[in-house]
């Protein structure tokens, strides 16, 4: 369970992972719509 100022919530991860593998986006530009580093991005991978 996430805690209520959780950036990456489990529906967030989803909605971020939705945009970088369906929608195609570069990895840092959905770190930055989502702002969070680019490193947090590549250990959740």
């Amino acid at each position: 369970m996430s805690h209520a100022n959780a950036v990456l919530t489990p529906r967030s991860r989803l909605r971020l992972a939705r945009l970088i593998v369906e929608d195609g986006y570069p990895i840092a530009v959905a770190a930055k719509m989502f702002m969070v580093s680019e490193i947090i991005l590549e250990i959740l991978r």
